[in-house]
């Protein structure tokens, strides 16, 4: 029996994500606007959002790290760049790779893992 469905895609993560519900915002050229962050690793993360990004895009996050007694941490802002975008339901999702040089996002996945 031969599968139609081709041949299998490869996982091109070099680290596992972690699922989450992170409020974060991100900058645009333009302005800062509100998102979700659904799942985050030290390399990216996956967010969902009000508006369909271009691939490619810049992009500047803004993360504050949870902590368990509700107060806040100092945020961390990482740039990264658009690796891909779809419409879900009512809203946007779009995969999110961090610049390299972005270790401070390191705080977050700790709280998180």
């Amino acid at each position: 029996m031969t599968s139609s469905a081709g041949a299998p895609r490869t996982n091109r993560r070099l680290t596992a994500r972690k699922a989450c519900l992170l409020t974060v915002r991100y900058k645009t050229a333009k302005d800062w606007h509100p998102a979700t962050c659904m799942d985050l690793s030290r390399d990216g993360c996956r967010l969902r959002l009000g508006q369909d990004l271009e691939r490619g895009s810049a992009l500047v996050l803004l993360f504050e790290a949870p902590l368990a007694d509700g107060a806040r941490s100092p945020s961390v802002e990482v740039n990264g760049t658009v690796t891909w975008g779809r419409i879900e339901g009512l809203s946007y999702q779009a995969g999110v790779h961090f610049a390299a040089d972005s270790n401070a996002i390191g705080d977050i996945v700790n709280a998180i893992f």
